[in-house]
């Protein structure tokens, strides 16, 4: 017979399994979005053909209001504090983009935010774009990090403001 220290180990596996398994996200229906519209469900039928459709309609719309805003900076410093600060200030939006969309099965329009992104590295800073493309990743990852961390660690009691997180980001990346 198995001792309970043997069964509570088993149940902290068995929930750590569970806790941490690769799970779907709850994608709504057309019916229930239809329904938040006001609307019946065929109306929404003369705007997208599936919930795959209406899904890849709502990613493309949050990369290009990333875009546009990142777009509106002046350099590749202003456009880092610009996509960090349009992450936190759009946190469910951010986290479906670049936590959730893979799995979701559509293909997010991260590439075009990724070319955009390398170009103005390289023209900013006169390099090629091979070593554009490794700063920009490089720059891309830690920003997340500063979005995500602050989006799901939002009650820790940072010690600088996340705007000196960026510049000092920058700082080391620009240097």
């Amino acid at each position: 017979m198995k001792s309970d220290g043997d069964l509570r180990t088993r149940l902290i596996e068995a929930a750590t399994a569970m806790l941490t398994e690769h799970h779907a996200l709850a994608v709504p229906s057309l019916r229930a979005v239809a329904r938040a519209c006001g609307v019946t469900a065929p109306a929404i039928y003369s705007h997208f053909d599936s919930v795959d459709a209406l899904i890849a309609a709502v990613l493309d719309n949050g990369f290009t209001a990333l875009e546009q805003t990142m777009n509106t900076a002046e350099d590749v410093r202003r456009a880092a504090h610009a996509y960090v600060q349009w992450g936190l200030a759009n946190p469910g939006l951010y986290q479906l983009l670049f936590e959730s969309a893979d799995r979701l099965g559509v293909e997010p329009a991260v590439e075009t935010l990724t070319r955009t992104g390398v170009a103005a590295v390289e023209a900013q800073l006169g390099i090629t774009p091979a070593e554009a493309a490794r700063l920009h990743e490089r720059v891309w990852v830690s920003l997340h990090g500063i979005v995500s961390l602050r989006i799901h660690k939002a009650h820790y009691a940072w010690t600088t403001p996340v705007s000196q997180d960026v510049d000092d980001l920058m700082n080391l990346f620009l240097s």
